[in-house]
């Protein structure tokens, strides 16, 4: 605990210290391995939805194996570390319990999908339903949706996932984001031989929580966390499904034949109870398309492009908090993502440059980052690149 608190402290005053502006000039990426190992670039998989529900993520799962089971070994090694060993092995027979049922919950096909990817990897059913639901308890992230001086949507964002209390002081990194990178893939879902949408997840995990399809919306999702400790998750696990899982409902808002609109996808996201809090963050294909919708369970608050706009304000920004309160001390990556934009203006974004040269700037990239993704709705372009924090970095 000692060692968190000085984790806690170190991100703190590198934040304070980087509440601005820091981005150099990174797009294109030019390098073309991680310090760590794997492929900057994120490689394409297809996810053909007219195959059995089974069988979809078989090609996708079957090589990454390995990574996959050391991504789970990695949750509930920290799981352990937070209840004890001994608790969590009286809680396994338990979670055996639930967790079949809970899958066989899961909306459409998606449980077709997960128990197929257990077959596959022969990874227990319960560890996987653990994976399914991770997102719902922790994650960090920055994205924004931007209209620049043509009027042009674009969509950006960073996925930080990994924050448990484990870190690896010899490596200076977080096990379990180390554990995520290699697994990051770029999904082209495609029904009747063409692309339905684009998404970019890690494998092993049928939730979208980034994708874009094109000619319609954007969506990247970011955690929200409140002072209920997770339990609408807790009470959904236990049997109260009236409420809906987020990442899920994500993904059927991309596949749902009847949503052809940003419109409609915002209308579907916006008024569906979720299981939690959570920030939908929303672009389009036309001028002022874009909104972050804040969720308790129900809809909080919507800060919209088009309101934005007539405000002075040519993008909508979220991380994790709050946006009409302001960032907290220990982790300010609000102000410095806004300071980017702000300093480049709408005629200064050139599309994917200046969202990737922002998120590349320090604290946006940070120890905690996996993958940056970069969508522009209007012509389905879409981009996805592995992250990793050199030098000094925050923490989250």
């Amino acid at each position: 605990m000692t060692r968190l608190f000085c984790l806690a402290l170190l991100s703190a005053l590198v934040a304070a210290k980087s509440a601005k502006c820091n981005m150099n000039k990174e797009y294109p990426p030019t390098s073309k391995i991680l310090p760590s190992g794997e492929n900057k670039t994120v490689e394409w998989e297809v996810l053909n939805l007219d195959a059995p529900a089974a069988e979809r993520w078989a090609h996708i799962v079957q090589p990454r194996i390995k990574g996959i089971q050391k991504l789970i070994d990695t949750v509930l090694d920290l799981i352990k570390e937070i209840v004890g060993e001994s608790k969590f092995n009286s809680m396994l027979p338990i979670l055996d319990f639930l967790a079949s049922g809970q899958v066989d919950g899961f909306p459409s096909d998606y449980a077709a999908e997960v128990k197929g990817i257990a077959k596959v990897t022969g990874i227990h059913l319960t560890e996987l339903f653990v994976l399914q639901v991770a997102y719902e308890i922790w994650g960090l992230c920055t994205s924004f949706v931007v209209q620049d001086s043509e009027g042009e949507i674009w969509h950006g964002r960073n996925l930080d996932f990994g924050l448990f209390p484990s870190f690896d002081f010899n490596k200076m990194e977080w096990k379990l984001t180390e554990a995520l990178r290699p697994l990051v893939i770029s999904l082209d879902v495609q029904r009747g031989g063409k692309t339905l949408y684009k998404s970019t997840t890690y494998a092993g995990f049928a939730g979208v929580i980034t994708a874009m399809r094109p000619g319609v919306f954007s969506i990247s999702v970011d955690s929200r966390f409140d002072n209920k400790l997770d339990g609408g998750l807790i009470s959904w696990i236990l049997g109260d499904k009236k409420n809906h899982e987020l990442t899920f409902t994500v993904r059927q808002s991309m596949e749902d034949p009847k949503i052809t609109t940003y419109k409609q996808a915002f209308d579907f996201l916006n008024s569906t109870v979720m299981i939690g809090p959570s920030y939908l963050i929303l672009g389009g294909v036309n001028k002022g398309e874009g909104a972050v919708i804040s969720k308790d369970a129900v809809t909080i608050n919507v800060i919209d492009l088009e309101s934005s706009a007539k405000n002075g304000s040519f993008y909508v920004l979220e991380t994790n908090y709050d946006n009409w309160k302001p960032a907290p001390f220990f982790d300010d990556r609000r102000n410095p993502a806004k300071a980017c934009l702000d300093q480049m203006g709408p005629s200064g974004l050139n599309g994917f440059e200046g969202m990737y040269n922002t998120l590349s700037g320090k604290p946006n990239l940070n120890k905690l980052t996996t993958y940056t993704t970069l969508m522009h709705v209007k012509t389905g372009k879409y981009e996805s690149y592995r992250q990793f924090c050199s030098g000094e970095c925050s923490f989250w």
